[in-house]
């Protein structure tokens, strides 16, 4: 991107740019997982109805998307978990964030994600993921039925993931290859779908293999909501 083409977009964000600011910075062992406390003065979070994506503005003229996975009204607080095990201008950013950081966002904007109210929900996808799912239990309430598994790499988060997500009828499962979810097939397979067939099963993750496993899910005729990321 030329110098020119730079200025032009950053005079067009000017009217649109809102500021948040980093309250508190958690980091996983290993650091590819970093739970962000954001405070966002100008958004009525209390709002929100399904599950949400903040722009922030990682680079100049760079910008790339960021669930909140739980959120409080009266604070006007959020908290992103960013996973950032890949090399690209989203994990660098969020690498070098630490608390009192002014963050700048383009906006705020629904994914179209609900629970549906009265299922049994499942959940399946890996380590990015984490935070989509936080935000659909907080939106389901207390009470919900909620089962599934996340794959995820490497074994201290698995750990991690059983001490922060206490009650959830989740497991955390070993992934094979990078970005593959076949250990997410097999568990399907250990699951009798005759009872699983009031359940709506939401996928999210790496889109190709999202795309897969909702191939696979529709054929055992199952209620499937999927959401799909690049980098």
């Amino acid at each position: 991107m030329n110098k020119l083409t730079q200025k032009a977009l950053s005079l067009a964000e000017i009217p649109f740019i809102r500021s948040a600011t980093v309250l508190a910075v958690r980091v996983w062992e290993p650091d590819t997982v970093r739970e962000v406390d954001i405070h966002l003065p100008d958004c009525d979070v209390s709002k929100w109805t399904s599950t949400q994506h903040i722009k922030f503005k990682v680079d100049s003229g760079v910008y790339r998307d960021y669930t909140p996975a739980g959120w409080d009204g009266e604070t006007r607080t959020c908290t992103i978990i960013m996973h950032t095990a890949h090399d690209g201008p989203g994990s660098r950013w969020a690498k070098q964030l630490h608390a009192g950081d002014t963050v700048m966002y383009l906006g705020v904007a629904s994914s179209h994600q609900q629970p549906v109210k009265g299922k049994p929900l499942v959940f399946l996808g890996d380590e990015t993921t984490i935070g989509h799912f936080l935000a659909l239990q907080q939106l389901a309430g207390a009470g919900a039925s909620i089962n599934g598994a996340l794959v995820m790499a490497e074994p201290h988060h698995r750990d991690e993931f059983g001490q922060y997500f206490l009650g959830w009828g989740l497991q955390s499962l070993r992934k094979g290859a990078s970005r593959n979810y076949g250990e997410l097939e097999g568990w399907l397979e250990d699951h009798a779908f005759s009872e699983q067939q009031d359940a709506v099963f939401y996928l999210a993750g790496y889109s190709p293999e999202v795309g897969r496993l909702r191939k696979l899910l529709r054929k055992k005729g199952v209620q499937v909501v999927a959401r799909g990321f690049w980098d």
